[in-house]
């Protein structure tokens, strides 16, 4: 689908045995034909989720030295994107800017802020808030839930037209609401929204009967990777959300507690079903 070597570095979390984080971004930008450079931010054993999670925050001063062994290296040159999902910690905020600051000009960076869900911040107030105001601020593309993106703007989306306008507030050339609920979205659907420029998009899916951990990493890194490889963002938005659909549903009929992707990796490249964005403004 894409060239090689075309790196984009993803800063954000490593789980040993949960299909999350860095492991749902990692396989979906490398199946589409991008190199990955991993940055993990906290390693744990599982998903928290699931209880029991061990392991513990990367310290900022452990990133700090990995990107300095990188600028020895001198490869900073190569880096097509950077992307940053969960922080464990406030001065983690440093950390994705500094590479921000060391990749070449032109290098768009995502940031998907990963800061909460259905009414609540599953981060501390100091990192919602440093992402919010330090990092979404620089971002090239975001890619928020509904409440995430309440949350960033202060404000409440209680219909499409709020959702459009509280995207364009935020700041970002490029959003992908990654879900809304709102008025007119119709009883077993989730719609997605983006803004891109003048534009403005509407996606329809259909609702799954189940929460599945890893989707919006996994959703981000495909948009992501999509749009570096010369995709427009709403058709980036329709094959990101038809792949991940696909990966969905083929977890939900394996009745599985983690993302079927590896199983289910070809729906990556040629989803079984595909969706249609319509422009609505």
């Amino acid at each position: 689908m894409v060239g090689p070597n075309m790196p984009i570095l993803s800063i954000q979390s490593q789980l040993v045995t949960s299909q999350v984080g860095n492991e749902a971004a990692c396989l979906g930008l490398q199946r589409l034909g991008h190199d990955v450079w991993r940055l993990p931010t906290i390693i744990l054993s599982h998903h928290p989720g699931h209880g029991g999670a061990q392991g513990s925050a990367v310290e900022p001063a452990c990133l700090s030295a990995l990107l300095d062994g990188m600028d020895t290296r001198g490869i900073w040159a190569r880096c097509e994107g950077i992307m940053s999902g969960y922080l464990a910690r406030a001065s983690t905020a440093d950390i994705v800017l500094r590479a921000r600051r060391s990749a070449p000009p032109g290098t768009r960076f995502l940031c998907d802020p990963v800061i909460g869900d259905a009414g609540r911040l599953y981060v501390p107030a100091d990192v919602a808030e440093a992402i919010r105001d330090r990092l979404l601020p620089v971002a090239d593309i975001a890619t928020p839930n509904q409440f995430e993106l309440e949350f960033c703007t202060g404000r409440t989306l209680a219909d499409e037209a709020a959702a459009i306008a509280a995207m364009r507030a935020l700041g970002p050339p490029i959003i992908l609401l990654t879900s809304f609920a709102g008025s007119p979205v119709q009883t077993g659907a989730l719609d997605m929204l983006l803004t891109a420029g003048p534009d403005a998009w509407r996606l329809r899916l259909p609702s799954l009967p189940q929460h599945f951990s890893g989707a919006g990493d996994l959703l981000a890194a495909l948009f992501f990777g999509l749009l570096i490889s010369g995709w427009p963002a709403h058709l980036a938005m329709q094959h990101a959300a038809s792949a991940v659909f696909g990966i969905l549903s083929a977890t939900l009929v394996a009745r599985a507690d983690e993302l079927c992707l590896v199983a289910a990796q070809g729906q990556i490249l040629n989803p079984t079903r595909r969706f249609e964005a319509e422009l609505i403004g």
